[in-house]
């Protein structure tokens, strides 16, 4: 196999690579502070989103709630796993369709091991971007949502 055959793959394979790490990558530059390492959470900042989030891709009203909450944020108050949680979740809407969906992937698939993540495209993310909304909707979503056992 010659040089170049070999830089190109090598450039693919890095280019593979790269893409399979622009959720973690994404997750580490814009939500690690608050959510923590591997999304545990900070007690009284911000709710673990493993253990939590991923039950919420099982419906439709669900998997609008999850892609909301980065496009808009979220403000009220909310118990997850009998704690409180009373700030402030920013917007993440700069991200484009394909970040947002990324980087939910990422906490979906590879930090909570959700199995069925085929419905979360930039597509999708685009349909709930175009319908708008407010940090406020976000959390009253939220609010007719099953809750989670122990919440």
């Amino acid at each position: 196999m010659g040089k170049w055959m070999v830089a190109g793959l090598l450039l693919l394979n890095a280019g593979v690579v790269l893409a399979q790490n622009t959720g973690a990558s994404l997750y580490a530059t814009h939500c690690i502070a608050c959510h923590q390492a591997g999304a545990q959470g900070a007690p009284g900042i911000a709710p673990p989103l493993v253990g939590n989030i991923g039950r919420h891709g099982d419906s439709e009203a669900g998997r609008n709630y999850l892609v909301r909450v980065p496009l808009t944020g979220m403000v009220g108050t909310i118990t997850v796993d009998g704690l409180r949680y009373n700030s402030n979740m920013p917007a993440l809407s700069v991200l484009s369709d394909e970040d947002i969906a990324a980087v939910l992937g990422y906490v979906l698939k590879d930090l909570d091991n959700v199995k069925d993540t085929s419905w979360l495209t930039p597509e999708f993310v685009a349909r709930v971007r175009s319908s708008g909304g407010t940090p406020n909707e976000t959390h009253k979503l939220r609010g007719r949502l099953p809750p989670a056992q122990g919440n």
